[in-house]
């Protein structure tokens, strides 16, 4: 059976993101699921991260095992960290960009959120997920990324009440997001801390990380870099948060490298 690559995207975004990518594999096996509250199958019923996992599985069931290229971003790249050190057999490889074991500073991890302010955005979301991912998006990208096309195309698809399952406005129009399941979603990675299991994951891991990234400093991908077995970082020095929207072809390049070498 042939390799299928498999895409998970970040938090509150959606599948769309990996647009640039995927056309960049040609011939390629690919998967690009939607998360639960994302637009996915499932909600996001508890405050981990196992209803990502149970979407990823459900797309992955009948695939055969050692035969799953996981890419992840972010939120993404933390469900395929837990699946891969729980299910060994399941994947071939991991591309992780943005990643982060811990999205919390805690005392032995500076390269996390403070936990203030991810508490203060968990209550804002349940007041009002307009505002407050107004005002998260755009910390996706350094100041200069924010003056680019690319940049613009990403804020304008997620800019509340977020993408519709239709073009224009006909009837019928409903957001693909479910606010209170992306809220759950958030309160997970305030919960969620991996780095006990990532001494589990064998397989070969690419990550990928910009040198200015915001949301997930950068030495969060050097931490797992150093934990798992058989990882190496490249590091995109002048991007944010989403080096794959803002320089894609490098990005695809990147990729295309490590997925010839497996």
């Amino acid at each position: 059976m042939a390799d299928t690559i498999l895409f998970v995207h970040g938090w509150a975004t959606d599948s769309a993101v990996w647009g640039n990518t995927i056309g960049s594999l040609k011939d390629a096996r690919v998967i690009n699921l939607d998360l639960p509250g994302h637009g996915g199958s499932l909600k996001w019923y508890e405050p981990s991260l196992r209803p990502a996992i149970d979407e990823i599985a459900l797309y992955t069931s009948g695939l055969e095992d050692g035969s799953v290229i996981g890419v992840g971003w972010s939120l993404g790249a933390q469900a395929l960290l837990s699946m891969a050190a729980n299910e060994k057999k399941k994947f071939k490889a991991l591309v992780l960009v943005g990643a982060t074991p811990c999205f919390l500073e805690k005392d032995d991890f500076p390269w996390g959120q403070p936990k203030a302010l991810v508490k203060r955005m968990l209550i804002d979301m349940k007041k009002d997920a307009s505002s407050t991912l107004d005002r998260f998006y755009p910390l996706n990208f350094t100041e200069e990324e924010a003056k680019t096309e690319a940049a613009s195309e990403f804020l304008t698809r997620y800019r509340f009440p977020g993408p519709v399952n239709c073009e224009g406005e006909a009837p019928g129009c409903f957001p693909l997001f479910d606010y209170a399941g992306i809220t759950t979603a958030l309160e997970s990675l305030y919960n969620t801390d991996l780095r006990e299991i990532l001494k589990e994951i064998s397989v070969p891991v690419l990550l990928i990380h910009g040198g200015k990234d915001s949301v997930t400093p950068i030495g969060a991908s050097r931490f797992l870099e150093s934990r798992m077995k058989v990882a190496s970082l490249t590091v995109f020095e002048d991007s944010g948060h989403a080096p794959f929207i803002i320089e894609p072809e490098r990005f695809n390049r990147t990729l295309k490298g490590f997925l010839d070498i497996l």
